[in-house]
This record gives structure tokens, C-alpha cells and sequence, in this order.
């Protein structure tokens, strides 16, 4: 399995990653929620988050996804 680094340069670098992660910073916890609000191809979203998980700044539990710590992290460097 290859783990990506995530950074805030990463996320910020294209507008899908950006707008999930805006996303599940603000709350949201269902990427389909998310991906239909923006009219995100599902698949891209599912990619998305797929890179987010294999990253360690995201988690699923049940049907719903929930930042890591990390994740948190990023949040506030991102948000400032």
C-alpha cells in the first residue's frame, strides 16, 4: 500500500482535493454529500478520499468519514 504525504501544498494544489477537504473541515462527514453539492463526479470524489485515507488525514467509520488528528492539523494550517 503507498502512503502519501499530505501537506497543505498537496491538498491545495487541485480544486477536488481542495473543495472535499473544505468539505469535511466544515462538518460534512458524507463525501457524497459533498461531491453532489459541488457536482464532483462521484468516482473523483471516492479517489479523493481514497487519497486522503492512504494519507492518514482521513477515516471512515460506518457509512461516515471523519478527519484524523493529522487532519485536524492541516485544517488549522490551511484555515489559519
Amino acid at each position: 500500500m503507498l502512503i502519501l504525504s499530505m501537506d497543505e501544498g498537496y491538498i491545495l494544489s487541485n480544486k477536488f482535493r481542495r473543495t472535499i477537504f473544505d468539505g469535511l473541515a466544515s462538518g460534512e462527514t458524507n463525501i457524497y454529500m459533498i461531491a453532489k453539492k459541488h457536482r464532483i463526479i462521484p468516482n473523483v470524489a471516492k479517489r479523493v478520499v481514497d487519497d486522503f485515507i492512504n494519507g492518514g488525514i482521513l477515516e471512515k467509520k460506518g457509512n461516515r468519514y471523519i478527519l484524523t488528528e493529522e487532519g485536524e492539523k492541516l485544517v488549522s494550517i490551511i484555515k489559519g
